[in-house]
């Protein structure tokens, strides 16, 4: 649909002259955007207040002195959509990942306009396929030569140092083209190689973890720990694997699989995050590193409950937990749809 189409199925009875009015601003912002006003602008697809948006109404102002946040509060949920629309299309990691990990594992639902939500996840399972694929190059690296610079050499009289010195000239040029064709055809054949590699490697390493059924980061079987114990250590332990910016397309599956090596608790069992994360020991919660340090509390709130709860300790950290993220340290989720939002937010961290 184009920015025009959105408007109208938004209800906004757009005309030639808002369309203009905000696609000019809506691009620039695209354009020169901020990884912190991306988290902005997911902030405000999901109804979160807390990111400065000066930036953005200033900017829409230079095309409409009329604008407001406050006048156009749908509006600006629909503008934001639209530009981060257009940053999960050029492909952006911040605006995908952050798209996903906001949403909080279904705990929290945009303001309106879900399309784009269903857009970010799709499009981040396309690049994790596409970031995959093998790269065809070519294996034989080819020298060029000028055939007419050679009959130029044969037909040369001899002391004819005149032209000598022309055609020596031209031998040092063709040399130069040729050995720059055959650098490039290595470079493109090497950087080839060296991706393959490095998958190789990284599904080679993730099979092996699998395999062992062992936490990196707890330095102890899966198989001593509860389901949901597992969930976080499993997703940071992938996530640290994790070479691209997306994860293998199978990432769900390798998870899934280790959570089958948990132990089953007898009885209830507690699905609550804050009895979840007290259930760690405080050695145990200093393990399990996420690079949270620029991730916003709200976009990426389990990691900003293992900061807090290792922070504050055990029975501590709800109530601020409550206040930076917006969710109550009560919520529950299953331990797969735990271990996919700790993942993600992983993911979204390492590439910060």
């Amino acid at each position: 649909m184009t920015f025009a189409d959105r408007y109208a199925s938004a209800g906004l009875a757009p005309n030639p002259t808002l369309i203009a009015s905000r696609q000019e601003p809506a691009k620039r912002i695209v354009d020169n955007i901020t990884n912190d006003q991306i988290f902005g602008l997911v902030g405000r697809y999901y109804g979160i207040h807390d990111f400065d948006f000066s930036w953005f109404r200033d900017e829409f102002q230079k095309n409409d002195q009329s604008f407001s946040l406050i006048n156009n509060e749908n509006e600006t949920v629909l503008l934001s959509a639209l530009v981060l629309s257009d940053l999960v299309e050029a492909e952006k990691p911040v605006a995908i990942l952050a798209l996903i990990s906001g949403a909080a594992a279904g705990l929290r639902g945009p303001v309106d306009y879900d399309w784009l939500l269903q857009l970010a996840k799709q499009k981040r399972i396309n690049l994790s396929v596409e970031d995959r694929k093998p790269v065809d190059f070519e294996a034989k690296v080819n020298s060029t030569h000028t055939l007419k610079l050679k009959e130029e050499v044969a037909a040369l009289p001899e002391n004819d140092w005149a032209n000598l010195i022309a055609i020596l000239g031209k031998i040092r040029t063709e040399s130069q083209q040729s050995m720059s064709n055959m650098s490039t055809q290595a470079t493109k054949a090497i950087v080839a190689l060296k991706d393959e590699n490095e998958y190789l490697r990284e599904e080679s390493q993730m099979l092996w973890w699998i395999f062992g059924g062992y936490s990196s980061s707890l330095k102890r079987s899966f198989s001593t720990l509860s389901p949901h114990q597992a969930a976080v250590a499993s997703s940071i332990d992938l996530g640290t694997l994790t070479t691209s910016y997306y994860g293998p397309v199978a990432a769900s599956a390798m998870l899934e699989r280790v959570l089958s090596l948990s132990k089953r608790p007898k009885g209830a069992q507690t699905t609550e995050l804050s009895k979840v994360l007290d259930s760690f020991s405080k050695n145990d919660l200093q393990q399990l590193n996420i690079n949270h340090s620029k991730l916003p509390a709200r976009i990426a709130p389990i990691a900003t409950a293992i900061e807090l709860a290792r922070t504050l300790g055990v029975g501590a950290w709800g109530n601020l937990f409550q206040e930076k993220t917006g969710l109550s340290a009560t919520l529950t989720l299953e331990p797969l749809e735990l271990a996919e939002q700790i993942y993600c937010e992983h993911l979204l961290g390492q590439f910060l």
